[in-house]
C-alpha cells in the first residue's frame, strides 16, 4: 500500500496536482484487509472465531480447509455445487456423498464439518500430496499441497518466468523473490518485460486528471473483476475519482453476491440477497454496474465501444476467458492503443501452472504460507480465515497500474500486466524463503514469539476470551514493562534483565506473564503500557474495530445505506493525502443498475435501442 500511495502521489505531481505528504497507518492496511473478508462469515451469521485448520463454519460451505493426506496435508476449497460435484466425481463417487445429508455444502460446512472430513479421510490418505495435485489438475479442483519453503524455491515455473532468481546472499547463492508481474506491450509469452523501465520514462501526460470527485477524476475502468482481488483494485481507483464500470453477466453475478442468506444482529434480513450482500459492497462500492452476455456478438461490440474512452481493464479471469469470448487485450488495443490490461490470474497467463484454479486458501498453501502458520512445538494450522491472498494480490495489482497508468499516459504506450497472484505472496514471504535455504530446513511455526524480542505475543486480560498485545523491543522496553509489575517476583529476577536472558526462557517467562496480565482489565493495562513506553494494542474484535475511535477520526470508516439491507460500515482504502483522502459516495451497483446510464448516457443508444438489446439477452 506504501508503494502504491507514493506511486499515487508521484503521478498526480507530475500532473500539477499538489501532494505533500502520504499518510499510511499499517493497522489501518490490515483493518481494510479485515473489513473485507469478515463479512463473509459474520452478516451471513457465523462468528469468526479461531477454528483450527479451517475457517470458522468452513466459511459457509463445504469443503474449506487443510486436512491430511498420505504423506502431509493439502488445502481443500469449494464454494459451488459444481466443485462439489467434481470432487465427488474424483472420488469415484462413494456411496456415502449419495446421502441427502451429504448434499448440503452449507450444512456440511456450518453443522458437521468433522464428520465429512472423517469421510473423506480414507480417500485422501491413501494419496499423497503430488497424487492430489495431479488429481486436482485432472478434475479442475480447487487444491493444493500446504507445501514447504523448500518446495517453493524448487517450484520449476517459477524459475522458468524470473521470479525466481539467484542472487548471492550471505557468500550463498539463493534462489530469491522479484516481482510477481511481467508488464508488455502485448499478451504472448516471449514479449520484453517492460516493468523495470515503467518509472524511467519523462513524464508527459497527454491530458490532466482530477476535479471535485478526486485526484483521478477523468480516469476509465472497465472492471471485470469478480469476488475480491480485481474488483478491489478497481474501488481503490474509484475512491480516488476514477469512473469504474462493473461489468457482469445477469444469470452469472459476482460470486460475492451469492453468499446465501443474511442476518443483522441474529436476525435475517429480508430480501434480494445477491443485492444486499455486504462483503459485496465492501469490495464494489462506488462502481456503476451493467450486465452484458458477453458470448453475445453484440455485447462485444459494446464492450469495445466501452473500452475506446476507458484507461484501465481490470480482470481476474482463468487465462484465456476473455479472448475465447472475442475480447482481450489485442482486441482492446485496436479499440484503444493506450489501454491498459491487468490480468489477475492464480498463477499467471502463461506456463505449466496458468490452468490453475484457486482460491485464497490454495494459492497461499502453493506459495508456502499455510505451513508457516501455527503454535511452538505443533503442527501447522494455517489462516484460512483471513484470506491474505485476496487483498495482497490487490496491493500487488494496483502497484503495477499505476506504473503502467503513468507510462501510458507519458508515452502514449498501453500495456499488458499479467500478474501471479501466487507468487505474489510468495513474494512477501521472502524472509522465510531466505532463512529455509540458509539454514537447510524448513522454518517451524513460532507462534506469536519474536525471533529477538521477549515478551512478544498475545496475552489474555481478565473476563472471557479478552487479550492484548505486547512487544518489548529491548531492555528500556524491559524496565518500562516492570515498572508496571512491582512486587511480581518476575519483574525482580536477574536472568530476565537483558534480552538474551529473556529469550533464552521466553516459555518461563511468557507463563508468568501471561498470570500477570490476567488480573487486569485489558483497556487499563493497554493505557498502563502505552504510558510507560510499553508496545501494546487490545486485539479487537471485528465490532470493536469498527468502533474503535482511530479508525473513525482517521476517517477510514465510512457509515453506508446497502440496498435491501440498510445501514452499514465500509472501511476505505487505508490511505491519506496532504491535500485529499479516498471517499466513499454511495455502496455498490444493484444487477445492472447503470444499464441505461452507460448504455444510454455514454454509448447514445436510444431507449428502444437498449429495450432490444434487454429482449434479445444481450444486455443480461
Amino acid at each position: 500500500m506504501l508503494a502504491a500511495g507514493a506511486l499515487l502521489a508521484h503521478l498526480l505531481r507530475e500532473q500539477g496536482q499538489e501532494v505533500a505528504a502520504v499518510d499510511i497507518a499499517l493497522s489501518e492496511v490490515l483493518a481494510s484487509y479485515v473489513a473485507g473478508n469478515c463479512r463473509f462469515f459474520i452478516h451471513h451469521g457465523m462468528a469468526w472465531h479461531r477454528s483450527g485448520t479451517r475457517a470458522s463454519s468452513s466459511g459457509g460451505a463445504y469443503p474449506y480447509a487443510i486436512l491430511p493426506c498420505a504423506d502431509g496435508e493439502v488445502c481443500l476449497c469449494g464454494r459451488t455445487k459444481e466443485e462439489w460435484k467434481r470432487l465427488v466425481a474424483a472420488m469415484g463417487s462413494p456411496a456415502w456423498t449419495k446421502d441427502p445429508r451429504y448434499e448440503s455444502l452449507r450444512a456440511m460446512g456450518r453443522d458437521y464439518p468433522d464428520e465429512v472430513d472423517a469421510l473423506m479421510a480414507p480417500w485422501l490418505k491413501q494419496r499423497t500430496m503430488s497424487d492430489l495435485e495431479n488429481i486436482a489438475i485432472e478434475n479442475n479442483l480447487i487444491l493444493s499441497p500446504v507445501r514447504s519453503v523448500a518446495d517453493v524455491v524448487a517450484t520449476p515455473a517459477f524459475a522458468q518466468d524470473g521470479f525466481l532468481r539467484s542472487q548471492l546472499v550471505s557468500s550463498q547463492e539463493m534462489r530469491v523473490p522479484s516481482l510477481p508481474f511481467r508488464i508488455k506491450a502485448d499478451r504472448s509469452e516471449a514479449a520484453l518485460d517492460l516493468a523495470p523501465q515503467m518509472l524511467t520514462v519523462d513524464a508527459a501526460p497527454k491530458r490532466p486528471l482530477g476535479g471535485e470527485k478526486g485526484p483521478l477524476q477523468g480516469l476509465r475502468v472497465i472492471d471485470f473483476g469478480w469476488v475480491w482481488s480485481a474488483p478491489w483494485v478497481g474501488t481503490i481507483l474509484g475512491e480516488l475519482g476514477a469512473e469504474v464500470i462493473k461489468i457482469e453477466h445477469g444469470k452469472r453475478p459476482d460470486t460475492l453476491r451469492l453468499s446465501g442468506r443474511i442476518f443483522r444482529d441474529g436476525v435475517e434480513v429480508p430480501g434480494p440477497t445477491t443485492e444486499m450482500s455486504p462483503m459485496y459492497h465492501q469490495v464494489n462500492h462506488g462502481k456503476l454496474g451493467v450486465t452484458l452476455n458477453a458470448k453475445e456478438p453484440r455485447a462485444v461490440e459494446l464492450i469495445l465501444e466501452l473500452v475506446q474512452g476507458a484507461d484501465l481493464v481490470i480482470e481476474n479471469m482463468s487465462p484465456g476467458s476473455l479472448e475465447r469470448s472475442g475480447l482481450g487485450y489485442d482486441q482492446f488495443q485496436k479499440a484503444n492503443p493506450k489501454i491498459v490490461m491487468l490480468a489477475m490470474s492464480a498463477a499467471g497467463q502463461f506456463g505449466p501452472l496458468s490452468q490453475m484454479r484457486a482460491y485464497a486458501p490454495t494459492m497461499s498453501s502453493f506459495a508456502g504460507m499455510e505451513a508457516l502458520v501455527g503454535y511452538v512445538n505443533e503442527e501447522p494450522i494455517g489462516a484460512l480465515n483471513v484470506g491474505l491472498g485476496d487483498p495482497n494480490a490487490s496491493v500487488h495489482g494496483l502497484v503495477a497500474a499505476l506504473a503502467a497508468l503513468r507510462f501510458a499516459g507519458s508515452t502514449g504506450q498501453g500495456c499488458y500486466i499479467d500478474l501471479s497472484q501466487v507468487e505474489a505472496l510468495a513474494g512477501v514471504l521472502r524472509p522465510y524463503l531466505l532463512q529455509g535455504q540458509l539454514e537447510g530446513r524448513q522454518p517451524t511455526p513460532s507462534g506469536n514469539r519474536h525471533p529477538r524480542m521477549a515478551p512478544h505475543g498475545i496475552f489474555p486480560a481478565a473476563g472471557d476470551d479478552r487479550w492484548l498485545t505486547i512487544a518489548v523491543a529491548d531492555d528500556r522496553s524491559w524496565q518500562a514493562l516492570i515498572s508496571l509489575a512491582e512486587g511480581q517476583e518476575w519483574a525482580a529476577e536477574t536472568r530476565y534483565s537483558t534480552s538474551a536472558g529473556r529469550l533464552a526462557d521466553v516459555e518461563s517467562l511468557e507463563q508468568a506473564v501471561i498470570t500477570w496480565t490476567k488480573g487486569w482489565e485489558r483497556s487499563e493495562l493497554v493505557t498502563a503500557l502505552r504510558a510507560v513506553g510499553v508496545a501494546a494494542s487490545p486485539v479487537h474484535t471485528v465490532e470493536e474495530m469498527w468502533q474503535d475511535e482511530n479508525f473513525n477520526a482517521r476517517g477510514l470508516i465510512h457509515e453506508a445505506i446497502l440496498p435491501f439491507y440498510g445501514p452499514d460500515r465500509i472501511a476505505r482504502a487505508p490511505w491519506r493525502f496532504s491535500t485529499f483522502a479516498p471517499r466513499i459516495d454511495r455502496p455498490g451497483p444493484t444487477t445492472g443498475e447503470h444499464n441505461d446510464a452507460v448504455f444510454g448516457g455514454q454509448l447514445g443508444l436510444t431507449r428502444e435501442q437498449i429495450d432490444e438489446l434487454i429482449a434479445s439477452k444481450v444486455i443480461s
